[in-house]
């Protein structure tokens, strides 16, 4: 099973923040941006995982606890989000005792080690129009899974009106390892035969953020 989230996760992602603009910028380097704050509404928003082995595949959902993004004029020039790695939920196994090992097994030390690091964190870096269409945006940002930080891109779609932004990602693929998520991957170790779970695991995200 290969595990999908994270983050970030971001997870991510959240993407959420891709925007208009194509400036670059951290969120605590763009603190006197004189545009609006938009900030992550949880109840609308989605950040999905899925993650895959021979045989079969496990989806799944994790929770931003909390996330915003800074503008200037119509531009993203900063954001942040958090996710809380112990909401990891699985949707495909209907047997709660196996759905319930499975996410013990995903927060222990094998994968995301939650009790020592309960918290992905993705912070954007750049927002850049698309040649794909006007509403296609590439998102860049650090993700922090596991204490490990990685620059990811991906592409999102934005819509984004007076009082709120809406973005949604295809399927974001991240080789779970370069952030330190090694368990049973046939990259690291050798005979696992039918046992390895896939390195990569893939979110998507369906994030909704709120005018201040």
């Amino acid at each position: 099973m290969k595990n999908k989230i994270s983050a970030i996760a971001l997870t991510i992602v959240l993407a959420a923040t891709s925007m208009w603009a194509s400036p670059t910028g951290s969120e605590e380097n763009n603190s006197n941006a004189r545009g609006p704050a938009y900030s992550y509404n949880s109840t609308e928003s989605k950040v999905y995982w899925e993650g895959s082995k021979p045989g079969g595949t496990h989806v799944g959902t994790i929770e931003v606890v909390n996330g915003k993004v800074i503008t200037d004029g119509n531009q993203i020039v900063g954001g942040t989000f958090n996710l809380d790695m112990a909401t990891i939920q699985n949707e495909d196994i209907k047997n709660d005792g196996m759905r319930s090992r499975l996410l013990e097994h995903l927060r222990s030390e094998d994968f995301f080690h939650v009790e020592k690091y309960p918290v992905s964190t993705f912070e954007i870096t750049g927002v850049e129009p698309s040649d794909s269409s006007p509403s296609m945006h590439v998102i860049t940002g650090n993700l922090t899974i596991r204490g490990n930080t990685r620059e990811i891109s991906f592409p999102a779609e934005i819509e984004m009106s007076d009082r709120l932004i809406h973005a949604r990602s295809g399927e974001i693929t991240l080789n779970r390892t370069l952030w330190g998520v090694n368990y049973n991957s046939k990259s690291i170790f050798a005979g696992l035969k039918d046992s390895f779970i896939d390195d990569e695991m893939v979110i998507t995200l369906d994030v909704h953020l709120d005018r201040n």
